[in-house]
């Protein structure tokens, strides 16, 4: 068990031994304790309300917490709902000498640009670019084999970054190779998610560092002082070899993303892989994290080269990388996907494994809809969390009154491919779910295509995911029992805490 996880068990141990031994003693202990978490609650509850920050959903969602239970409710927003992350003087020097030097590459723009691509890059800063190759991968077989492939052949350096590393036969095979390209004089950068990959022992990743690489952590949990910032994660998933290739997507490294699990007959999910110019965004998100992680003055440096950002032309695809997180002051990744939604002409296709969008992207799903673009949203028809997966269902009848066609995936697998498909014309795939977790908390990357084989391809996965799902209709809805409703209704105003 990881050394945190292990203070905080012993921590929380201790608490509960302590508070039943006063309740025994002293039985009025207990309504005192209770009335004072009440008043906590209450004037916690004030503070939220007029916090400018928060999103109204979220806002909802603590206030109930803090009201329905106040004891709990109060421990959690003080360990993780107060403070946003904030970088330090010295990461935000770095991270502009980075964007800086990028911005000054030289690229081959593209000839004639849509609108909706200008919008796109006055919106996010990132530029449309030509001269790629896109790979999409349907299912964990095809993205591990692609990404070892690549990984094989690395001469110069490996970047990594998952949200998720589960300390199997996957991860393993993961920390074989890494050590052999150390070993070959390749530069690995490894790093991972402190709260995602919270079980990743310490043998793990000193093992790594003995093998000569670079090992960093995102936000990492060492304490109770570090719970103050567990809420704010980077969910990214991004690995750039020799700045010429590039990955990006759904899957995290696990057996359970290969479809070996007990729980699901099958794990549905779809990756990326990049190779030409529009690596150097990929890139750049990668080293943006790095730095952050790092935080040390002149960290940047070296890596303004153009070994690390080469801009070979290999093909024919467009296409450009968003990222974002807390740190910004827009919310980039939910806007490019508001621009791309308002251009549709005649379809939608939306695949996420958790949909709980915010009041605005609910309304603009709505109306577009009713202005009479088709929009096909794929749920999972079994969830790998109960409050998100009942969350879902919060959702329903808003959008099937507004002539959207809700599926539910096999009932037997977990569809967790995080894609979006405009007019079969133009396409996302990342990290991003439709949620307000995505859209406000964590720190995301999406890449979107223009047009090409690529976008054709998820085009066609989603059709035939459709083919397993089954259609939820109005009548559905009535059929549902009130236990089903009641569940949906509270999963759904919790769901954005998670």
């Amino acid at each position: 068990m990881n050394k945190t996880l292990r203070q905080f068990m012993i921590f929380l141990f201790v608490i509960l031994i302590t508070l039943g031994v006063l309740f025994i003693l002293f039985p009025q202990f207990l309504l005192i304790v209770f009335m004072l978490f009440e008043l906590m609650a209450i004037l916690l509850s004030v503070y939220i309300l007029f916090k400018r920050t928060d999103v109204t959903s979220i806002k909802i969602a603590w206030i109930l917490t803090l009201y329905c239970v106040p004891i709990v409710g109060v421990f959690l927003y003080l360990f993780v709902g107060r403070s946003q992350l904030k970088s330090t003087i010295i990461q935000k020097e770095e991270q502009k000498k980075l964007l800086h030097y990028v911005q000054g590459l030289k690229t081959i723009d593209l000839e004639h640009q849509s609108l909706l691509e200008r919008k796109n890059e006055r919106l996010s800063g990132k530029k449309v670019l030509g001269g790629n190759h896109f790979d999409v991968l349907t299912d964990g077989q095809e993205t591990f084999e692609a990404i070892f492939s690549e990984l094989n052949e690395a001469k110069e350096h490996i970047h990594l970054f998952y949200f998720i590393i589960k300390e199997d036969e996957l991860a393993d095979k993961l920390r074989k190779t890494l050590i052999q390209k150390a070993q070959e004089g390749v530069n690995v950068r490894f790093a991972v998610d402190g709260l995602g990959s919270v079980k990743l022992s310490d043998t793990y990743l000193e093992s790594l560092k003995a093998a000569g690489m670079e090992v960093a952590v995102f936000n990492p949990i060492r304490s109770f002082y570090h719970f103050s910032r567990a809420n704010w994660r980077n969910h990214r998933k991004v690995i750039v070899i020799d700045g010429k290739v590039g990955f990006t997507g759904g899957l995290n490294i696990g057996n359970e993303y290969l479809g070996i699990t007990s729980k699901f007959s099958h794990w549905r999910d779809s990756h990326l892989k990049i190779s030409g110019p529009l690596v150097m965004q990929l890139q750049e998100t990668f080293l943006y994290d790095w730095l952050y992680m790092k935080n040390l003055a002149g960290s940047a440096n070296e890596f303004m080269a153009k070994t690390y950002f080469p801009t070979s032309v290999v093909g024919n695809d467009e296409g450009q990388v968003i990222y974002g997180g807390p740190y910004d002051q827009e919310r980039v990744v939910r806007d490019v996907l508001f621009n791309l939604i308002d251009s549709a002409k005649v379809k939608i296709s939306i695949a996420s494994p958790y949909f709980v969008p915010d009041d605005e992207m609910l309304e603009l799903l709505r109306r577009t809809a009713r202005n009479g673009i088709k929009v096909d949203i794929i749920i999972p028809g079994k969830g790998d969390r109960k409050l998100s997966y009942y969350g879902n269902d919060f959702y329903l009848e808003a959008l099937i009154s507004a002539g959207i066609h809700v599926y539910k995936y096999d009932d037997t697998a977990f569809l967790h491919c995080k894609v979006m498909i405009v007019d079969d014309e133009i396409a996302t795939i990342g990290s991003t779910n439709f949620d307000i977790r995505s859209f406000d908390i964590n720190h995301e990357v999406s890449a979107i295509l223009y047009n090409g084989e690529a976008v054709q391809k998820l085009a066609t996965d989603f059709t035939n995911d459709l083919q397993k799902s089954k259609r939820i209709t109005g009548n559905d809805l009535l059929k549902r029992s009130l236990w089903q409703k009641i569940k949906g209704r509270i999963c759904g105003l919790f769901a954005p805490l998670l």
